[in-house]
């Protein structure tokens, strides 16, 4: 089944279809170290173009975030708590709520998943042609890899080894 897939890279964000059969969007992204997109284009944040690429593939590594539609299949789901995140990823912010299991904080258990980290009920925000541009998305799945900063407690920080934890309130 092809599902629609909108990825941030450096600049520009990738719009096309994925095939995903029966999982998550993250799942898929977390399984592969590339994404083969279909009737894609790219749209440039510097400049008012959009180029059809038609199908290709793009590296994971270079995805700072990808939108998600909807929560996934409801029988799949798992209890979960909620907690609120502030991330920045590159040029992009990003908020939204990670879920954890019940008795687990959500940020030690960060550093466990793997590098594409679904954030729901989310937002995206970035520079496009010289304004704030802001999106709100089901669900953003984030790179870990490419995290610059998280906003947590202090308690949280030692979750992150080597990522700065901004701590309190903006």
């Amino acid at each position: 089944m092809l599902i629609p897939f909108i990825g941030y890279a450096l600049g520009r964000r990738f719009i096309g279809y994925v095939e995903c059969q029966g999982e998550h969007l993250t799942e898929l992204l977390n399984r592969s170290e590339s994404v083969v997109i279909r009737e894609s284009y790219v749209e440039s944040f510097e400049e008012d173009t959009v180029v059809n690429l038609g199908d290709g593939e793009i590296d994971r590594a270079t995805l700072y975030a990808v939108e998600a539609g909807a929560r996934g299949d409801g029988m799949r789901r798992i209890h979960t708590i909620r907690h609120r995140l502030q991330v920045q990823i590159g040029p992009y912010s990003g908020l939204g709520l990670l879920d954890s299991l019940p008795g687990q904080l959500s940020l030690p258990n960060l550093h466990a998943r793997d590098s594409m980290i679904p954030l729901c009920d989310a937002t995206i925000g970035y520079l496009s042609r010289g304004a704030i541009a802001m999106r709100d998305v089901g669900t953003l799945i984030v790179n870990r890899d490419l995290l610059d900063w998280v906003r947590a407690d202090d308690d949280d920080a030692v979750a992150f080894p080597g990522v700065p934890v901004v701590t309190g309130r903006a």
